[in-house]
């Protein structure tokens, strides 16, 4: 088994920080969509949705991230990390591979490890104040997930 923590550990601080605005934005993504799947009492109206999603799958798939102010974009080895954890997630949730979804598991465990808690609610922020495709409020979700492997 790879040794994610020690992977993204060896990344530079503001590679960490972008990795944090990735998962968050992508946890809360996916419990957006979750929510809509499950007919949650808290879901978006599916305008919302198709929003959230767009942009957050368009972020993921081009690694880069459009901000107000900025594009974030990851070095190489960084978003080498990142494409290898998207592997593991289309392997296991979308293609039923048990192994490949424990193995993403362990890269969001490390990745929320590494970034830490400070990083996340900073992400948080920058996402809140510079991303109009989520609804304001809905980045604490993805805070919130990240949260249990703290």
């Amino acid at each position: 088994m790879t040794d994610w923590k020690k992977l993204y550990s060896a990344l530079p601080e503001e590679e960490l920080d972008k990795i944090a605005i990735l998962r968050v934005m992508e946890c809360t993504n996916g419990i957006i969509q979750y929510a809509h799947r499950g007919d949650a009492d808290y879901k978006l109206p599916i305008e919302e949705t198709r929003k959230a999603m767009k942009f957050s799958m368009s972020s993921i798939k081009n690694m880069q991230i459009p901000l107000r102010d900025e594009t974030i974009t990851f070095a190489p080895e960084t978003e080498d990390l990142m494409r290898q954890a998207r592997d593991f997630y289309i392997k296991g949730a979308k293609q039923g591979d048990d192994d490949a979804y424990e193995e993403f598991m362990s890269i969001s465990k490390a990745t929320a490890q590494v970034v830490g808690k400070e990083r996340i609610f900073k992400a948080c922020d920058i996402l809140e104040e510079q991303v109009d495709a989520f609804p304001k409020g809905c980045m604490i979700w993805g805070v919130e997930y990240l949260m249990q492997f703290l």
